[in-house]
């Protein structure tokens, strides 16, 4: 019976150097692919987040044009009047709340004469040349 125990027994002389030192790189590769997961992922969050204020912006300055627009009849005395600038085929602004540059153009309706065709782009800095949202409505001013 010691015979058979004998030959199942373990070899006590412990683990080797190389052993260590395979577990270290294998277990620094699995948290390295970890931290790079999360990282990415970090960032995919905060440029939604990004997109996610910037389209919320876009809809609240069309909404406040579009109840300015049943109440008065020339858009751009209203537009003026919510703090925008007049460029030479644009109005523009900066969102102080959420840090965006916002560009608004209108277009008069060839065929429909009372119509303006209202585009509205947020940017994240002025010298960006992809808006980060765009929202763009047909409005009847003064009706």
């Amino acid at each position: 019976m010691k015979r058979f125990y004998k030959s199942f027994r373990l070899n006590e002389s412990g683990i080797s150097l190389v052993e260590v030192i395979a577990s270290i790189v294998i277990l620094s590769i699995i948290i390295l692919s970890i931290f790079s997961l999360l990282t990415q992922s970090s960032k995919t969050t905060r440029t939604s987040e990004r997109i996610i204020d910037a389209t919320y912006v876009a809809q609240t300055e069309m909404e406040e044009l579009y109840f300015e627009s049943i109440k008065r009849a020339d858009p751009e005395s209203v537009i003026l009047s919510k703090g925008y600038t007049k460029n030479t085929t644009y109005f523009e602004k900066t969102n102080s709340s959420y840090n965006f540059y916002i560009k608004l153009s209108l277009t008069n309706n060839d065929t429909y004469p009372q119509l303006t065709r209202i585009l509205i782009q947020v940017y994240d800095h002025k010298d960006d040349t992809h808006p980060k949202a765009q929202m763009e409505n047909t409005l009847d001013w003064g009706k």
